[in-house]
């Protein structure tokens, strides 16, 4: 049977999108869009697990600077396509919690960048693998994208947003330990967050599909897209 976690040993937050009901009563498919924190370095089992999964491509969401300090595991890979899609917008620190709806929307007001992520996502044949550095934030925003996408309920995007956290916990709280002068909401992914994002997206954009137009991406690459998440 499929499950949502997968474990690698370089990784502690991916998860797949898969399973979950779409308003048109399908779900989505596991195996299709995996989303982690930054892999980097894989062991033989990592390797046939990503494999086993059919997995074939990997988008790293990361700025430059966080790439040449620590290289994601599938650019030192020749077994993957990697391709590097950093936004231009929020990658920075939120300097307080009601930053962080704010951080997410720039993100998503960077239509050159969402456009490249979607159409890379929309040419695979293989299973696409999504990350940043703790697959929270920047690839909060893109797995929400997906789901939305695919016409997953607002519940079932919190969910899977909120989740992040729980896994990334004692990281964070080891963080927190070495450097006492972090805001204390440091790494958290509560729902209101994401929320708050998503009340914003439907009052600026109405609809994904008037979104993804915005956007500029072709009616033929929405329809594959779409028909990705199944």
């Amino acid at each position: 049977m499929p499950t949502r976690r997968i474990h690698l040993s370089c990784t502690v937050n991916t998860r797949d999108l898969g399973g979950y009901r779409a308003k048109d009563g399908r779900t989505t498919a596991f195996g299709k869009i995996i989303r982690s924190d930054a892999p980097e370095a894989f062991t033989q089992e990592d390797l046939a697990l990503l494999k086993d999964l059919g997995i074939t491509t990997a988008l790293d969401f990361r700025s430059k600077p966080e790439t040449e300090r620590m290289p994601s595991a599938f650019e030192q890979s020749a077994d993957f396509a990697y391709f590097h899609c950093p936004f231009a917008f929020g990658n920075r620190n939120p300097a307080s919690k009601a930053e962080v709806p704010l951080l997410y929307a720039e993100m998503l007001a960077d239509f050159p960048a969402v456009k490249r992520i979607l159409g890379i996502i929309a040419q695979q044949k293989g299973s696409v693998f999504i990350h940043c550095y703790v697959g929270k934030d920047r690839t909060g925003v893109v797995a929400a994208l997906l789901l939305l996408i695919a016409g997953v309920s607002v519940s079932d995007i919190l969910a899977d947003y909120q989740v992040s956290y729980t896994y990334l916990r004692q990281r964070i709280r080891k963080l927190l330990q070495e450097h006492p002068e972090l805001p204390d909401f440091t790494g958290r992914s509560d729902m209101a967050y994401m929320e708050k994002t998503l009340n914003h997206f439907f009052k600026t954009y109405g609809t994904i599909d008037n979104y993804l137009q915005k956007v500029g991406l072709q009616h033929e690459t929405i329809t594959t897209l779409k028909n990705k998440l199944f």
